[in-house]
């Protein structure tokens, strides 16, 4: 099945840094040379990232591309597949430049809010924005992409448990980051939950 064309010029840059941050955070892509098949796949949980997943679906819309989505009952878990040879080579264009160019202060932003949606949980009792990952380097972009904004987030080395296979890494972000300009639909979610 080919895929359809995208308008990727339809997203603002806060919409790509938050695509790239899901993406990094709960992604990937792959490129099956035998069919010419180009696809990029996000996870998210398919019970408590419903507005997550209403939200990335009408993102991929805006861009002309059809969400499919699959669920995985064995992890509660929504695959959102976009099969498109633009979007892949999109996502690999902006995954590469990354670590090398410097980003607007919207695509951090959005970069951030992304990265919060996949990897982070809100810690109402601390007011602290709790993310974990496996990748050292992507959590010191993270830090560096924070501290501009006039944050101090923590990030430390996590204790490795007996079910853990890599080493895995732990950064504090105050729950100050949701006054900004942000566009991560679980914080907005925990903004507007009932006391």
């Amino acid at each position: 099945m080919r895929g359809r064309e995208t308008t990727l010029n339809n997203l603002s840059e806060k919409e790509i840094g938050y695509f790239v941050g899901l993406f990094l955070g709960d992604g990937y892509k792959y490129h099956d040379k035998k069919s010419r098949h180009y696809s990029v796949e996000l996870f998210l949980n398919s019970k408590r990232d419903q507005d997550i997943i209403e939200n990335l679906c009408e993102l991929i819309e805006k861009i002309g591309a059809n969400p499919l989505k699959y669920k995985d009952r064995r992890f509660n878990c929504i695959r959102i597949r976009i099969n498109s040879k633009e979007f892949y080579k999109f996502m690999s264009n902006n995954v590469k430049i990354l670590f090398d160019k410097e980003q607007t202060n919207d695509f951090k932003i959005g970069f951030i809010s992304g990265f919060i949606d996949a990897e982070a949980h809100v810690n109402k009792n601390k007011r602290m924005i709790d993310v974990v990952n496996t990748d050292l380097r992507l959590m010191k972009l993270l830090l560096d992409y924070l501290q501009p904004l006039g944050l101090t987030p923590s990030l430390k080395k996590r204790i490795k448990s007996k079910k853990d296979k890599k080493d895995s890494y732990r950064m504090y972000i105050p729950v100050k980051f949701i006054n900004g300009e942000h566009n991560s639909i679980k914080l907005r979610r925990w903004m507007e939950a009932p006391e």
